[in-house]
């Protein structure tokens, strides 16, 4: 299976002529997956990525490019991009039918999987790489060196040697792939990245939190786990360290990661771990090396009283809606004492009070005191404060 450009004589001389450009270090990758159902079924995907950008993917039954983001269509004119499909139809036919027909020469029995990653990798000195990784069945299986042009088997597996010889034998296929991943893969790195500056050179900061929890129970006493989560920065490349008394923690049987790992912003996470003796008297800090952050580190101290501090917000927080709780059950019942009262009032004139009736004393009677509470033994205001009592 050769990579597409190779077959276009006018991508050679457009890739040539880019203009260059300082993308720093850019990965361009060429992602292929095929299942092979039987001889006469395959599925395929593939998909193009510039870092960790997914540009292109490929709709495998129509061979029809679909540009995934806005700049991505440029570089080539309309038709070049109609005679890329085109070429790009004829080379997986072509890969279909060479990998059937070595799959009953070399034993391998349907159904089965072929994956590969073809690309390269350009640093910001000029150097670059060159790859091309086959996989069958999920396993490394043949690569290409491409400083020695030549197919390299997986060691110790006959078949990959099988199948590395049979490839090498074609010489001039293996220059072709050479020329593309030294140069035309290179220049066409450049055209992207050209293009697509601002999306490669888009900053997300971190945002990072230190906290502990104790480990499960593999020793006496068990250790204490410290977990610095960083997440919500881009690019992917990141640096997360422990610091102990100021000093970098050496890696080893106390630290643990979880490597990085995609969000569904398109921004990164990772979590780091430390264990630690509780109450070993040392201090500890975690900190973040991100190009977001302007050349500066962001150090996250581990505060030892941390459990304590938040034990004291929950029992403050607990204590307010106690006091809230009572105040409203007083509340309550004050509001039922005076509903009680108006019954019990009203009861004693020999009924219930209809509509734009009221009970007791007018504010006039109240101001003059000159007239009892019906009912109630107090005469004067006296008895309508003990009522407000």
């Amino acid at each position: 299976m050769l990579p597409w450009p190779l077959l276009l004589p006018w991508a050679w001389a457009a890739l040539a002529a880019s203009p260059a450009v300082s993308p720093g270090s850019v990965t361009l990758q060429v992602l292929g997956s095929a299942f092979f159902h039987n001889a006469s079924s395959t599925d395929m995907q593939v998909q193009i990525l510039l870092g960790d950008l997914e540009t292109h993917s490929l709709n495998c039954s129509t061979c029809k490019i679909r540009f995934l983001q806005p700049w991505a269509h440029q570089g080539l004119a309309p038709g070049q991009w109609q005679d890329l499909e085109t070429e790009i139809h004829l080379s997986l036919a072509n890969f279909i039918r060479t990998a059937n027909g070595l799959a009953p020469q070399y034993r391998m029995g349907y159904p089965f999987v072929i994956q590969a990653s073809i690309g390269c990798q350009l640093h910001p000195n000029g150097t670059s790489r060159g790859f091309y990784d086959v996989a069958v069945n999920g396993e490394d299986f043949i690569s290409f060196d491409a400083d020695a042009g030549t197919w390299v088997a997986r060691p110790g597996d006959k078949q990959a040697l099988d199948v590395s010889n049979f490839v090498n034998l074609d010489n001039r296929a293996s220059t072709r792939l050479q020329y593309f991943l030294r140069t035309t893969c290179i220049n066409l790195i450049q055209i992207l990245a050209q293009y697509g500056r601002e999306s490669l050179e888009r900053q997300e900061r971190p945002v990072a939190v230190v906290f502990a929890r104790v480990s499960p129970p593999a020793g006496t006493p068990a250790p204490l786990l410290l977990v610095c989560r960083v997440t919500g920065f881009y690019p992917r490349p990141i640096h997360v360290a422990w610091l102990q008394d100021g000093e970098e923690v050496e890696p080893g049987w106390r630290l643990n990661s979880t490597g990085t790992l995609p969000n569904a912003d398109l921004t990164y996470q990772r979590h780091s771990s430390l264990a630690v003796q509780p109450g070993d008297g040392h201090s500890y800090a975690c900190r973040v090396d991100h190009s977001s952050l302007g050349g500066q580190s962001l150090l996250i101290p581990w505060d030892h009283g941390s459990r304590w501090i938040h034990g004291l917000a929950a029992g403050i927080i607990l204590g307010v809606l106690a006091v809230v709780a009572v105040a409203a059950v007083l509340w309550w019942s004050r509001c039922r004492a005076y509903q009680d009262f108006g019954v019990g009032e009203s009861s004693a004139l020999g009924g219930s009070t209809g509509p734009g009736e009221r009970i007791g004393p007018s504010l006039g009677d109240m101001e003059l005191g000159t007239r009892s509470a019906p009912g109630s033994g107090a005469e004067g205001p006296e008895g309508w404060s003990a009522l407000e009592r």
